[in-house]
């Protein structure tokens, strides 16, 4: 071997015959090797460390590498990089993995562009079930990005390998330098302000890769590293034009604090159902490149109507961030973690709906798009505290039962049940009940829309979609209601609420006694499993007066 590292053709513990180099990176150089044992091909990476480390840690640094490679060679996963061997030789550590014939993620955006939502939500899924292995035995990834996951060529399978990072950080006495180590772009806010990886900083960095996927360019670009965690720290990314379904789940992956960030195992079911559901319509990639939004003032945005809407369209406020350069940068480098005090000018901009808005909701059936069609009544109370329901409209005899805890409500022709507690607000043409504790909330509308339920949600998502009017809009079903007291069709759909919150709702149009209504159900989507009573319960519980 000489002084500057292995050459083509060197043995490395007598075994490990080294052919080419395949990668470098700021953690090392990966060869492509022949077991001469087992006659077979292999990848050697050989972990460099970074100048400047003390002798004494880095010894340390190098027996943790080592204690840490072998616990991730106890990880048997189909996508995770298996880790065959690891030795040590010539004053550093070796660690021998599988070979896998691949192209990275990486160089797929590079070569191909954006990629398509439902491939990325597979790949997203297979990467997830590879972190939450990882996890389970206690080893937080800390340097996921898209050159670290490999598409193999023979089956399309992710592949994430490079765990070099989790050998390095965790010892106090190599942390306490204040450093950190990572992809700038890809590091969660919690570790650029200097707190300890955990598995949500692995989610947050999956989220940026499939930004990237999709977007084909980072959800944070800068030209300098200090630059882009800065923005990191103190903006929400510009929103996906290209990610379709998997919008709700990069919002939610996305989330600057971790608690709030969406959990592994509801990102895991979300993108295992967009990666299979081949009724979902998905947009053609737009190319990568600057992304620039009309500013408008919040202060002075105009109420909406009652022209469009849908499943709960309501309000569809929602604020973008600055805009963001083109182009890419993918170099690991060291970074201080103690950023100081960063003074940001973050431009808030905003596309606005007409109509009255509740907190995160779309525009209605039969509301506008557009502001020349704004409704000049759309004033009311902001929903913030309880106001009294009035008297109930007679219900139909098919009066339903109500769950536990609900109480029977009403508007102007009309019963619902709520949840006891709920605050109702009028808003315009519309009724709201809001849950005092999330961002769920039922709306009742006596619409204007015209036609057969069915059909009618096909023009209001084909306007939708056309005017770009629901942020990341996308279908989940669109459905006649079989045996309901009245004629009605539901539309299922997710979306970006006006503060940027990933949401998923169905909204009902009936027609009964010759009357026009919409009911429209929203839910913060992380929360929409776990809330199908309560959805069931205000659709099955709506009467309109005989």
């Amino acid at each position: 071997m000489s002084q500057g590292g292995p050459e083509e053709g060197w043995l490395l513990a007598n075994r490990y015959r080294m052919a080419s180099i395949v990668g470098r990176g700021g953690m090392g150089t990966v060869w492509q090797a022949r077991d001469e044992v087992l006659d077979r091909d292999v990848a050697v990476k050989e972990v460099l460390v970074q100048q400047g480390v003390a002798e004494a840690d880095r010894e340390m640094l190098h027996q943790r590498m080592l204690r840490e490679a072998r616990a991730t060679a106890r990880l048997n996963h189909p996508n995770i990089v298996t880790v065959h061997d690891v030795v040590e030789e010539g004053g550093r550590p070796w660690i021998v993995m599988e070979f896998v014939r691949a192209r990275s993620l990486q160089d797929i955006i590079d070569q191909d562009g954006p990629q398509q939502p439902r491939r990325v939500a597979e790949l997203g899924r297979q990467t997830l079930a590879a972190l939450r292995a990882a996890h389970a035995i206690g080893i937080v990834h800390r340097d996921v990005k898209p050159s670290n996951v490999l598409i193999t060529d023979d089956d399309g399978r992710a592949v994430l390998t490079d765990f070099g990072i989790a050998f390095i950080e965790g010892d106090t006495n190599l942390t306490q330098t204040g450093l950190i180590v990572g992809s700038p772009a890809y590091i969660a806010p919690e570790r650029a302000q200097g707190r300890p990886a955990e598995p949500a900083s692995d989610l947050w960095a999956l989220g940026a890769t499939l930004y990237t996927a999709c977007e084909g360019r980072q959800p944070y670009q800068r030209n300098d590293a200090v630059s882009v965690m800065a923005a990191i720290l103190t903006e929400d990314p510009p929103p996906p034009r290209n990610a379709g379904p998997l919008g709700p789940v990069l919002q939610g992956l996305l989330q600057r604090d971790p608690a709030r960030r969406m959990p592994a195992e509801t990102a895991a079911g979300l993108l295992a159902q967009i990666a299979t559901d081949t009724t979902v319509p998905v947009p053609a990639p737009v190319p990568a490149g600057p992304v620039a939004y009309a500013r408008t003032d919040p202060a002075v945005a105009p109420p909406r109507e009652a022209t469009m809407r849908g499943p709960g369209i309501a309000a569809l406020d929602y604020t973008t961030g600055p805009q963001r350069p083109a182009g890419r940068s993918g170099t690991t480098i060291g970074l201080l973690a103690a950023v100081g005090v960063l003074t940001v000018a973050v431009i808030v901009l905003a596309a606005f709906f007409v109509r009255s808005m509740g907190d995160e909701d779309p525009p209605r059936p039969g509301q506008s798009t557009t502001p020349a069609q704004q409704g000049a009544n759309a004033q009311g109370n902001n929903g913030n505290s309880p106001a009294a329901s009035p008297s109930p409209a007679t219900a139909s005899a098919a009066a339903p039962q109500l769950p536990a805890g609900w109480t029977q409500a009403g508007g102007p022709g009309y019963t619902i049940g709520v949840p006891a507690g709920w605050q109702r607000s009028v808003e315009g043409r519309s009724v709201f009940w809001r849950d005092p504790n999330s961002a769920a909330y039922v709306q009742v509308d006596r619409t204007e829309w015209t036609g057969a339920p069915y059909e009618a949600w096909q023009q209001w998502e084909g306007e939708v979609l056309a005017k770009n009017a629901l942020e990341n809009y996308s279908r989940v079903d669109l459905r006649n209601v079989d045996g309901a007291p009245y004629e009605a069709a539901d539309i299922e759909f997710t979306w970006f609420g006006k503060s940027g919150r990933p949401m998923h709702g169905v909204d009902r149009r009936v027609i009964a006694n010759g009357q026009r209504y919409a009911v429209f159900v929203a839910i913060p989507a992380d929360q929409w499993s776990a809330s199908q009573d309560q959805v069931n319960g205000f659709l099955d519980s709506f009467r309109p007066s005989p």
